[in-house]
């Protein structure tokens, strides 16, 4: 049986000042009371031979508010979490880097519990210069929290990543405020590299991330900015998701893309991928799901072998909807001055599958024309939420959805003004730049020529509402003003 923690004693000054005080005072109850002076916070030298499960956690445990905790160099293995949640502390080490002589590792290979470094409950949490590898569960998580900065990270699962790994997350910071991650490196996730869900006012920068399934992930979250991240050789570059469920924020809203290098995310889903993550295309720079207000703006994104900018609604992904609550569409997406190359020459996921046909026979078109066979760079799904849209054909039985029509202003998915380096234009004729499904409509026609529906089924639908909207998708050419991301975090 373990001995019961021992009760610091009080500063010896802190102490006699509180007791004369209090004799000073006569016990009267109308006399002030002497304020309880909290104990120091403190630097916390961390020996190489403390970095082990038992001293570790025991070191967390105690640690007073306010305190840095500094770790020593060299790689230190671990066989369950390291938990804290005390307030208003720093972990720092020597460097994020893979050599033990100079950097912090904690390793979690083999370990028996799931997740690394785990924080919970806190007000104020800085996480810096150390790697956590292996990690089985979540590299580095951080919970129910606010003011949470993870700068110069590395999450890493160290052996043929796409094959083993076992790390759901790198870094992930959910259910919290004010999050900054910046300046960090995140390999060999099963799911997302950093993911950021639940949680509100975020800043994303400066980080290298790869061999995950999604690069960057913001789901379910207001007022984010992802900027001047390095972003290549996962399945998607970034992802925004807004998913049904028992979430803080039933739609997430307002994230900025910008100034970010996303190139070369043609990885397959990682074998031990599940969930929704497994239906993002390979081959896909940013993809936006159900999410309003999203900018995207001033990136270079090339090599990608489906698209660049991919926009649907969550129908579009076939799974069911299991909560009324939910708004299933997306509204106000905004791409614009971004620099695209490379793009839509081996559609992957759905493009592969269920939309071979409309890729097969765009690509028809095209050779037969004798321009490149590419899938445009912008795709959306086309279709619209019918509270915030106009002149939609309603159709009986789709649960609300309709064909045709144009989105009011602030819902609108507009692709334009980009810069494509290697594609043809030619006016009013043929623009790779932007591709409208109109899935609802497509599928209808498909399913009536199937002789699954009745031919009634598309009386008196105008023809090209039951086809995509190629070359030049007009509801897509549009320009939108979109509300400002708050400042908030600033990165000093």
């Amino acid at each position: 049986m373990k001995k019961p923690p021992r009760l610091s004693r009080c500063p010896t000054i802190a102490c006699a000042s509180a007791m004369l005080l209090l004799a000073s005072c006569g016990g009267s109850s109308s006399e002030p009371v002497a304020a309880v002076v909290p104990p120091p916070a403190l630097d916390v030298v961390v020996t190489a031979a403390q970095m082990n499960d038992s001293d570790m956690s025991n070191l967390l445990f105690r640690l007073r508010e306010g305190s840095t905790v500094m770790l020593p160099a060299g790689k230190f293995h671990f066989d369950r979490p390291l938990i804290m949640n005390t307030s208003g502390v720093t972990i720092i080490g020597k460097g994020s880097g893979s050599n033990p002589a100079s950097d912090t590792i904690l390793s979690f290979r083999d370990a028996s519990s799931r997740n690394g470094l785990q924080v919970s409950n806190v007000k104020t949490i800085t996480l810096k210069n150390f790697a956590v590898e292996d990690a089985a569960g979540n590299a580095v998580f951080v919970s129910a929290s606010s003011n949470v900065t993870m700068d110069g990270l590395r999450a890493e699962w160290t052996t043929d990543p796409t094959r083993t790994s076992k790390m759901a997350y790198g870094l992930y910071p959910v259910n919290s405020d004010n999050i900054i991650v910046r300046n960090s490196k995140v390999i060999g996730s099963e799911d997302a590299g950093i993911y950021v869900g639940q949680s509100q006012n975020i800043r994303v920068s400066n980080n290298e991330v790869y061999l995950n399934v999604a690069g960057v992930e913001i789901e379910n979250s207001l007022n984010a900015i992802v900027e001047n991240n390095d972003l290549h050789d996962n399945t998607g570059g970034v992802l925004v998701f807004s998913l049904p469920g028992t979430y803080r924020f039933k739609k997430g809203a307002g994230v900025l893309i910008q100034n970010n290098n996303i190139h070369d995310n043609n990885t397959p889903v990682a074998a031990n991928a599940t969930g929704f993550v497994t239906s993002v295309p390979v081959g896909t720079g940013i993809m936006v799901l159900a999410a309003d207000n999203t900018e995207i703006k001033n990136n270079v994104i090339k090599n990608h072998q489906t698209t660049s900018i991919l926009a649907l609604s969550y129908q579009a992904t076939g799974f069911a909807i299991n909560d009324p609550d939910y708004n299933p569409y997306i509204h106000g997406l905004y791409a614009y001055g971004n620099t695209v190359s490379a793009s839509g020459h081996a559609p992957g996921g759905a493009f592969g599958k269920e939309l071979k046909p409309l890729v097969d026979g765009l690509f028809a078109q095209l050779a037969s024309n004798g321009l490149p066979t590419l899938l445009p760079y912008g795709v959306w799904d086309g279709i619209l939420d019918p509270a915030r849209s106009s002149g939609l054909i309603p159709l009986p039985g789709m649960g609300g959805l309709g064909i045709g029509g144009v989105a009011n202003d602030d819902s609108r998915i507009c692709i334009m003004n980009n810069t494509a380096l290697d594609t043809p234009v030619v006016d009013a004729v043929i623009s790779y730049e932007t591709l409208d499904i109109n899935l609802i409509g497509l599928k209808l026609g498909a399913s009536v020529a199937a002789g699954e529906m009745p031919p009634e089924a598309i009386a008196g639908i105008p023809a090209g509402l039951l086809q995509p909207a190629f070359p030049f998708a007009p509801r897509m050419h549009c320009q939108l003003t979109l509300p400002a991301i708050p400042a908030f975090p600033i990165i000093k």
